[in-house]
């Protein structure tokens, strides 16, 4: 897409219950939503999307630059270039916005696992199963216990697989025990940062069935882990700077949701497809807001996008 002119908003989505991350109580994220157009008229839009605990700019911070830049999204790109490594939810942002026109128009669907609280019940288990997921993702924290697992293992079918993620919760004594508890429960496909941000006690607890999210945000914290990482588009830089790097790492990755607005998502649905297709991913994220009218996409466990769908009218009415 050419450059010319773009305008932009911040909005405030506020969770249904305060979500629980690594650094504590989330009870509301602000996004900024772009919409640029070209010289011709071509329209695209793109979406800042920092998440708390993640090594990126902040949302004021990009905010900031947009203001700077005054409307034009030539200048705009130019400055962000000078400086992605530092501004990776912005590049992500312009990438998805040059590319929206390929993106629109991505109405597939990827398989997607059931994302429940910490503390979920055996019941709220087989619930998801029944609406058809066959991967749970279960939210643990030190209170968390094996036992726990055991019994949600025990109220669903053997078909079925967890993913358990910490967000970098425990210590490096029980992070031990539960890496060990998963290698050995077939079941369990990783255990998710069990360990905060950089921690030295990855290196003694290996790479088999862990995944790091929050110690990955984008090819410039390449740790060259060989186990698996946990994408999130939007706040992985510049696609395209991506898409080389992920061609030579020995990870194996997995696509996740950064709790966008519609026009995030449609964005990380066509890149999920594009470069892992197939794949289960981290797309069940819907419903997790107040009503505020930002979701557009259906909820279960295919994550489908919406194919040439009224963008227009979705910006038209987040304003």
């Amino acid at each position: 897409m050419g450059t010319s002119r773009f305008d932009f908003r911040r909005i405030r989505r506020r969770f249904r219950t305060p979500l629980r991350t690594g650094i504590g109580l989330v009870e509301s994220v602000d996004r900024l939503l772009i919409r640029g157009e070209d010289a011709s008229g071509a329209i695209g839009y793109g979406e800042v999307a920092s998440w708390p605990g993640f090594k990126t700019e902040s949302i004021d911070d990009a905010e900031r630059m947009i203001r700077a830049a005054h409307g034009n999204l030539e200048h705009l790109h130019r400055e962000v270039q000078k400086d992605e490594a530092n501004l990776p939810c912005l590049a992500s942002a312009l990438s998805m916005l040059t590319r929206w026109s390929e993106i629109k128009k991505f109405g597939a669907g990827v398989n997607c696992a059931a994302l429940l609280r910490e503390g979920a019940t055996p019941d709220e288990a087989a619930t998801r199963v029944a609406q058809g997921f066959s991967v749970l993702k279960l939210k643990i924290g030190p209170a968390t216990t094996e036992g726990a697992i055991r019994a949600i293992l025990a109220a669903t079918p053997q078909a079925i697989t967890l993913r358990l993620d910490a967000n970098g919760l425990l210590t490096l004594v029980p992070a031990r025990a539960w890496t060990e508890f998963v290698r050995s429960e077939p079941r369990i496909e990783y255990i998710e940062q069990p360990l905060p941000v950089d921690h030295a006690g990855y290196t003694s607890l290996g790479s088999e069935k862990i995944a790091l999210d929050e110690s990955f945000t984008s090819p410039r914290d390449d740790t060259r882990w060989p186990g698996i990482i946990v994408v999130k588009s939007s706040l992985v830089g510049n696609w395209e700077s991506f898409r080389r790097w992920s061609k030579n790492s020995p990870s194996k990755f997995i696509f996740s949701s950064c709790f966008e607005t519609a026009i995030g998502r449609q964005a990380a649905l066509a890149l999920a497809a594009e470069l892992q297709p197939g794949q289960t991913t981290g797309f069940d994220t819907l419903g997790w807001f107040e009503p505020d009218r930002r979701e557009r996409h259906t909820p279960g466990p295919i994550a489908y996008g919406l194919a040439d769908y009224d963008w227009e009218r979705f910006w038209e009415e987040t304003a």
